[in-house]
């Protein structure tokens, strides 16, 4: 009896500690916030409103070998399952700042950025920003460290877009 009891105790011990083993061995990840501030000049567009669309992609070979006007008016053809999810706002004299903040899908591995000016002839009118790579943690832990928040300010300037990035 006592032998029985003993076994089957051992056994139990056994399968507890290759539970806790491979649980402790499990790990998933976790997507970087960001934070994007695009800001633009009084002269910028001539003065009238400027429209920006940021695309949250998993790929920006696509985007960044497109032209303007393809991506204008067919972006969710011409990128296809690259393109995650979309937003757009307009910059204007009156309100010169537009703020966005996320945390994106695993797959997102970057944020493409278009302003729409009246005239793109010789201005940089699109940037590809790379979100920085998920981080793993081990999901039995009480407390995780967050993920790393990616910063970036993009100007929008007569000249076109240009990006001042900070990782903290």
């Amino acid at each position: 009896m006592i032998k029985h009891n003993f076994a089957a105790g051992l056994g139990g011990l056994l399968l507890s500690t290759l539970l806790l083993t491979g649980c402790m061995s499990s790990s998933h990840q976790v997507p970087a916030n960001y934070r994007l501030q695009v800001d633009n000049t009084p002269a910028t567009n001539g003065g009238a409103p400027l429209k920006v669309r940021v695309l949250l992609l998993k790929s920006d070979a696509d985007f960044m070998s497109a032209d303007f006007y393809s991506l204008q008016t067919q972006a969710n053809t011409l990128l296809g399952a690259n393109l995650l999810d979309t937003n757009q706002f307009f910059l204007t004299q009156g309100e010169p700042k537009h703020s966005l903040t996320g945390q994106p899908p695993l797959d997102a591995h970057y944020l493409g950025i278009i302003a729409e000016y009246q005239n793109i002839n010789g201005k940089k009118w699109r940037i590809s920003v790379p979100l920085p790579e998920p981080k793993s943690t081990n999901f039995y832990k009480f407390w995780q460290i967050s993920a790393d928040e990616m910063k970036a300010h993009i100007i929008a300037t007569s000249n076109g877009l240009s990006i001042q990035q900070d990782k903290n």
